[in-house]
């Protein structure tokens, strides 16, 4: 095993499982070590990230998106040494067990214990080293400093268990930023949100799923919260996806004071489905959108919500009842439920258009000649809709391919419905 410790001079309970939720996405064990560092198992995670420093690399990488720079980084083949070289500022990692004495050896005894008695302790034997601690018999050094601060070495070293226990993220995303300086401009609160974002995602990527609606709040000292809302037509964790819908949205506020603070909220998360593809094609985390997809969403954020519709059928006969809005992409509920039915214009008239019909027989630009029909639709009687009409497929002098209809009762006239293309 090979153990990665992320150590902070100063971090909370909730900011620790905040860098826990985000480490996920490195290795499946994460492991928080209270009040200071997160742990991290990257063993089983190397041959995946092409080795040691590529991931070393990426979790920097990502940790200053996250807005983490002060984390101190230790590798050690056990969690303690990795703690002991993360608080003591040392970041050449230890690959090997047979490493740990030469290289535990010259840190100070600080990076054991910042207790002021058991320093004191120390200090009185004349050790200010590691080495020296350990130079010492083992029984008396126990009745001087303890028996705690003497396992926390040999844990250190590999001579005693060291178990952690794997840390589970929650499926769902809380997290809030105090701004430095307040602002009322909405470009200076950018790095802040994306800082956010990049956190969810990480949470999200660790649990491989996705989300489809974020919700922001900018908090202000004395006016109502500015809340936004993000919403995505598929479930994505992607930070770049993610920030670029947020930038559109943010184009439409005005805020109404200085923003103090931000806070993010993601409740439902989505599992990602495994996307199929060729050998060959680019490896991604997360499904690539179709094009129609990527505009639906920017314009839906720039315009406004529900302000982009899609059309879908509805499980109804009338020609004129039988659509309705919907969001784009949704799955048409009603479309299993429509029954087999003949050829429908693409064009239909609001409203159905009266015809002259000298001796019976129907007029557009002169006499129509029937293609196919009739087909018999009856209906609405329950609603007050009630129709009962017979419509044809006809074609005009001019070559026009119509849908014509004559109502069954009286006084029995014909209509002009709709044009096939």
């Amino acid at each position: 095993m090979l153990w990665l410790c992320l150590y902070f001079s100063q971090r909370n309970a909730q900011a620790l499982e905040q860098v826990a939720a985000w480490a996920g996405q490195f290795t499946a064990r994460v492991s928080p070590a209270p009040p200071d560092a997160v742990l991290l198992e990257i063993g089983a995670s190397l041959r995946y990230f092409g080795g040691l420093e590529p991931l070393r690399g990426r979790i920097e990488a990502s940790l200053q998106r996250l807005g983490t720079r002060q984390a101190a980084l230790g590798i050690a083949p056990t969690p303690t040494a990795a703690w002991l070289l993360a608080r003591s500022g040392d970041n050449t990692p230890v690959t090997a067990r047979n490493q740990l004495s030469q290289r535990l050896a010259p840190l100070p005894i600080t990076a054991v214990t910042t207790d002021p008695t058991s320093l004191a302790a120390i200090e009185g034997l004349g050790c200010r080293t590691v080495g020296d601690i350990r130079a010492l018999p083992l029984d008396g050094l126990t009745r001087r400093v303890g028996s705690t601060l003497v396992q926390t070495l040999q844990r250190a070293y590999g001579e005693r268990p060291d178990p952690r226990a794997n840390w589970q993220a929650p499926h769902q995303h809380h997290a809030q930023y105090e701004l430095a300086q307040e602002t009322i401009h909405t470009e200076q609160l950018k790095p802040a949100l994306y800082h956010l974002i990049e956190g969810l995602c990480g949470h999200l990527r660790s649990l491989n799923a996705g989300v489809m609606r974020i919700h922001f709040q900018l908090l202000h000292r004395q006016q109502p919260h500015t809340e936004l809302t993000l919403g995505m037509l598929t479930p994505g964790h992607h930070p770049a996806r993610i920030q670029a819908l947020l930038d559109h949205r943010l184009e439409q506020v005005c805020l109404p004071s200085y923003v103090i603070a931000l806070n993010i909220a993601a409740d439902h998360f989505h599992d990602m489905q495994p996307q199929g593809g060729d050998l060959l094609d680019q490896i991604s985390d997360e499904p690539a959108l179709d094009a129609w997809q990527g505009l639906v969403e920017n314009l839906d954020h720039r315009l406004g919500k529900d302000r982009v519709r899609g059309l879908a059928t509805a499980a109804e006969h009338r020609p004129e009842r039988a659509w309705h809005y919907q969001r784009p992409g949704q799955p048409n509920q009603s479309a299993s439920h429509q029954g087999t039915t003949p050829p429908r214009p693409f064009w239909l008239l609001p409203q159905p258009t009266p015809l002259s019909s000298p001796a019976g027989r129907p007029n557009y630009h002169g006499p129509l000649i029937f293609e196919a029909g009739p087909e018999r639709i009856e209906s609405g009687w329950w609603d007050g809709g009630d129709i009962s009409r017979d419509y044809y497929r006809a074609l005009s002098p001019q070559g026009e391919q119509l849908w014509v209809f004559r109502e069954r009762r009286k006084p029995r006239g014909w209509y002009l419905h709709g044009f096939f293309a």
